[in-house]
């Protein structure tokens, strides 16, 4: 369950601060008086964590349907697990020049 940051819209009770943490399901609605107070509150963004995967997770991605690739160098990627091609690349190619056609035939 995660932890909500909440506030006061009015006024905040003495002797208590602004903002207040309330840990409640992710499923439940957003808390719209402070349950110890009754004082009118809402909810506001704060800061999220958010975490990276590491390499010995690519296995575990790939057993879940997922391909996961490593940079190797600009535009070019390597398969590390899962189904899918060995390489991506996609850095650009260098495109023929127009052709006009100027005389008409």
């Amino acid at each position: 369950m995660p932890i909500y940051e909440y506030e006061y819209t009015e006024e905040k009770p003495e002797g208590r601060p602004r903002r207040f943490e309330w840990l409640q399901a992710v499923s439940s609605p957003p808390l719209t008086e402070c349950p110890e107070t009754g004082l009118p509150v809402k909810r506001v963004v704060s800061r999220v964590s958010v975490t990276r995967a590491v390499k010995s997770d690519a296995d575990k991605a790939a057993q879940h349907g997922f391909t996961t690739y490593r940079k190797t160098e600009k535009g070019l990627y390597e398969r590390q697990a899962g189904s899918g091609p060995d390489m991506l690349d996609s850095r650009e190619t260098t495109p023929s020049p127009p052709v006009y056609d100027l005389d008409g035939s």
